[in-house]
C-alpha cells in the first residue's frame, strides 16, 4: 500500500522519490508499480506503445512491454482507428512560482474537484517531473476524436496548463503510464485524496470508467465555469452586435433576469402575448424524423430575434426546445440523428445569421421597427450609482452589501431599458441580486423608506409591483452645468458585479455578502486593509477575516493579491465547502413558484368566467399548466402539490439539459 501524506495543497502526494518537494514524506511501497502497470497495460488501445531508450526525451514506437521497464514509457490514448479510449489531461509548468502554488497544480486541483462534484471516476498521477500532474479518466466506450478534441479544448480555455496534444492527436498522442520511469530518474506516482487511502482501491474506482454522458455534464459545467470568468472581469467573447432588439417579459427558458431586462437596448415596443405565447408554442412543437428540420429551426430562430432575445435565452433554448433539435444534432442513416460536435458554435452561428437576416429586414422595412430613445433611465441609472459611491457605510455589514446589490439591479433594469419606471418580480429581482427573496423584499422596503425608489402601482393578478427610480437622495457632488453622457460601460460593469455576487460560493455558511463584496475589491485592484475599508465600508477588523476566510479557499495569495485563476479557484471552493448549485436549486425554486401563482391566477380566471364563456386550458405554452389546479379531498387548491409537480418538471428538464 502507498504510503505518505499531504502536502500544502491539501490534494496531491509527492512523487517517490522527488527530493524536490520539500516537506513531503517519501512514498514507500512494494508491489504498487507492477500493479498500476499492469493495470494500464490491460487497458492499453495499442499492443504498442512510446519508448524513451535513452532518456533523452526521444521517444519511438514499439511493442508494448509486459513488465514495468526501467526506461519511460508512454501509452496511446486512441487505438488504431482514431477513437480514444482513455483520456489523459496533462497538467505540465516548467516554471516554480515564487508564491504559492504552479499553474499546473492549481489547475490540476481545480479540474479534480470538478470530476469529484459530477462523480466521474479518475485518477490522479504526480508526472515524476517536478510540477507536472496527469489526470486519467478511462472510457466505457470509445469516444470520437472530435468530440475529445473539443473537451480538450474547453479544458484549455478554463486551464492554460494544459497540453493539448495528446488529446488532439488520436495518431501520436501518448501519455507516460502511471508507474513508468521519469528520465530524471523518478516516476509517475498515484496521486490520493485521501493519505491513508489504498492506491489499489483508487485504481479500482478509476477502472469503472466514464460514460458519453459523464463527458456531456464535464463539457456543460466547463462552459458554465468559463462564464463565470465574466465575474472576474476577465475578457469574455465579444457579444454579438445588432441593432436593438424589444424587450420582453422573461419566461421559464430564460436565466436570472428581471421582468423587461431580457436584453440591452432601448427598443420598446413591446411584443403582444399573443406572439409571445405563438413562440414558445412553436418552440415546444416536434418535428417528425422524416421532415425537414432545418427550416423550422432557422424560423424560430428568425422569431426569437424579432422578439428580443438574448444570446443566453438562445442558448439555453436549444439544449431542450424541439424545434431547435437541428442545432444539437445532425441527420445520418436516413431518419437517425447524432449529437453534433461543437454544438455551442453552431448555435451561435446559426443564431448569427439570423440576427444579420432580421437586421437586414429592418432596414429594408423601417416602418415596422419603431425605435425610441433612453427615456431617462440610463442617466438615472448613472446619477444613483454615483450617489450610492459617496457614502459607503450605508452598504456594510450584510443588510448593507444586500441592499447594495439590490439597488445595482434596479440600475440594470433601468440601464437596459432605458426606463425610469418598470415592474419588478421579487423573485427575478433576488435572483438577479444574489440574495433569497425574503432579504429582496426587506432591501426593496428599506429603498423605499430611504427615497432610492418608489411604488408608484401595486400588484394585481400576476402582474408584479410598479416601481419608479427616484433622484438620488444623496447628492452625486457633480458641479458640471449640464447633465453628463451615461458612462457606456456602466452596464457592462453592473453586470459583472452581480455575477459575481450570486455565485454559488457566497451562499456558504460563514462567508456570504460581506466577503464577496470584499473579493470584488481585491478584483478593482484595491489592496491593503485601508484601501479595502474605503472601497467596501467594512471595519479594518471584518477585511482582515475576509481576508484570511479568501486566503484559505484559495482566492488570495499571501501577499493579498487575487489569484489569477479566479474562476476556476471560485469552483473548486465552492465544490469543497458544498455549495454547488445552491443558487441553481433557488432558481428552480422561485421559478416553480411563480409559474405556481401563474397557475392559480389562470384557475380563478377560468372559475369565475361564466359556464358558456370558459377560457381554452390547452392555449398556455408550457404544458402543465394547461390542466385543472389540483385540490385536496375537500375541494380546496393544494398549493404543495402544485409546488411539487412544478418542481419535478423543472428536475426533470434540468436533468434532461445536463445529459
Amino acid at each position: 500500500m502507498l504510503a505518505g501524506r499531504f502536502d500544502g495543497s491539501a490534494h496531491l502526494c509527492a512523487d517517490p522519490s522527488a527530493t524536490h518537494n520539500n516537506g513531503v514524506t517519501v512514498v514507500t511501497a512494494t508491489n504498487w508499480r507492477h500493479t498500476y502497470y499492469q493495470a494500464f497495460r490491460a487497458l492499453s488501445p495499442r499492443a504498442t506503445a512510446r519508448v524513451d531508450p535513452a532518456g533523452t526525451h526521444n521517444y519511438i514506437d514499439a511493442p508494448l512491454p509486459e513488465q514495468l521497464p526501467s526506461i519511460p514509457v508512454a501509452m496511446y490514448l486512441a487505438d488504431t482507428h482514431g477513437t480514444y479510449q482513455l483520456l489523459a489531461f496533462d497538467f505540465d509548468s516548467s516554471q516554480t512560482p515564487a508564491v504559492g502554488l504552479p499553474d499546473s497544480v492549481a489547475d490540476a486541483i481545480a479540474f479534480t474537484s470538478a470530476l469529484r462534484s459530477l462523480g466521474i471516476p479518475h485518477l490522479v498521477a504526480a508526472s515524476g517531473s517536478q510540477w507536472g500532474r496527469h489526470v486519467w479518466i478511462r472510457l466505457t466506450d470509445p469516444v470520437a476524436a472530435r468530440t475529445v478534441r473539443s473537451l480538450a479544448q474547453l479544458v484549455k480555455r478554463a486551464h492554460r496548463s494544459l497540453d493539448l496534444s495528446p488529446l488532439t492527436n488520436p495518431r501520436t498522442g501518448c501519455v507516460r503510464i502511471p508507474a513508468a520511469a521519469h528520465r530524471s530518474g523518478t516516476c509517475s506516482t498515484p496521486v490520493l485524496n485521501d493519505p491513508d487511502g489504498d492506491p489499489n482501491e483508487q485504481l479500482a474506482a478509476f477502472s469503472a470508467g466514464a460514460t458519453m454522458l459523464d463527458l456531456r455534464r464535464l463539457t456543460k459545467h466547463l462552459t458554465m465555469m468559463l462564464t463565470v470568468l465574466d465575474t472576474a472581469g476577465t475578457s469574455a467573447p465579444a457579444a454579438i452586435e445588432r441593432r436593438p432588439r424589444p424587450v420582453e417579459a422573461p419566461t421559464a427558458l430564460t436565466g436570472p433576469t428581471i421582468v423587461g431586462t431580457r436584453t440591452p437596448g432601448l427598443r420598446v415596443d413591446a411584443v403582444s402575448d399573443g406572439h409571445r405565447a405563438a413562440l414558445h408554442a412553436a418552440l415546444s412543437t416536434p418535428i417528425a424524423p422524416s421532415d425537414d428540420h432545418s427550416a423550422p429551426a432557422f424560423a424560430a430562430l428568425l422569431r426569437m430575434a424579432a422578439s428580443g432575445w438574448s444570446d443566453d435565452d438562445v442558448f439555453a433554448a436549444a439544449r431542450t426546445a424541439p424545434v431547435l433539435e437541428y442545432l444539437r444534432t445532425s441527420r445520418y442513416s436516413g431518419t437517425g440523428r447524432v449529437e453534433r460536435p461543437n454544438a455551442d458554435r453552431f448555435v451561435a452561428r446559426q443564431w448569427s445569421r439570423a440576427v444579420a437576416a432580421w437586421n437586414a429586414w429592418t432596414e429594408a422595412n423601417p416602418r415596422h421597427t419603431r425605435m425610441v430613445t433612453d427615456n431617462g433611465g440610463r442617466a438615472r441609472a448613472q446619477q444613483i450609482q454615483q450617489a450610492a459611491g459617496t457614502d459607503r457605510s450605508l452598504w456594510s455589514g450584510h443588510a448593507g452589501v444586500h441592499r447594495r446589490c439590490v439597488l445595482d439591479a434596479l440600475c440594470l433594469v433601468a440601464w437596459e431599458t432605458g426606463r425610469t419606471e418598470f415592474d419588478i418580480d421579487q423573485r427575478r429581482l433576488a435572483l438577479t441580486a444574489g440574495v433569497t427573496q425574503p432579504t429582496a423584499s426587506r432591501a426593496l422596503a428599506w429603498l423605499r423608506e430611504k427615497g432610492w425608489v418608489s411604488r408608484i402601482e401595486a400588484s394585481r393578478g400576476a402582474r408584479s409591483d410598479r416601481y419608479r427610480m427616484e433622484l438620488p437622495p444623496i447628492g452625486s457632488g457633480s458641479e458640471s452645468q449640464g447633465v453628463p453622457a451615461p458612462d457606456p460601460t456602466l452596464g457592462t460593469h453592473l453586470h459583472q458585479t452581480l455575477l459575481h455576487a450570486r455565485h454559488d460560493l457566497w451562499s456558504a455558511p460563514g462567508l456570504g455578502g460581506p466577503c464577496g463584496a470584499t473579493h470584488r475589491a481585491l478584483l478593482a485592484g484595491h489592496r491593503g486593509i485601508a484601501s479595502l475599508v474605503h472601497a467596501t465600508g467594512h471595519s479594518p477588523e471584518s477585511i482582515s477575516e475576509h481576508l484570511e476566510q479568501l486566503r484559505e479557499l484559495g482566492l488570495v495569495t499571501r501577499c493579498g493579491r487575487a489569484v489569477q485563476k479566479v474562476a476556476s479557484a471560485m469552483a473548486a471552493a465552492a465544490a469543497r465547502l458544498g455549495v454547488t448549485g445552491v443558487v441553481e436549486a433557488r432558481r428552480r425554486l422561485y421559478t416553480a413558484e411563480s409559474l405556481m401563482w401563474e397557475w392559480w391566477q389562470r384557475e380563478l380566471a377560468w372559475r369565475r368566467a361564466p359556464r358558456l364563456r370558459k377560457p381554452i386550458r390547452a392555449e398556455h405554452p408550457t404544458p402543465l399548466l394547461r390542466g385543472r389546479f389540483p385540490t385536496k379531498a375537500d375541494g380546496r387548491a393544494d398549493f404543495a402539490g402544485a409546488l411539487g409537480r412544478l418542481l419535478a418538471s423543472l428536475s426533470r428538464a434540468s436533468a434532461l439539459e445536463a445529459a
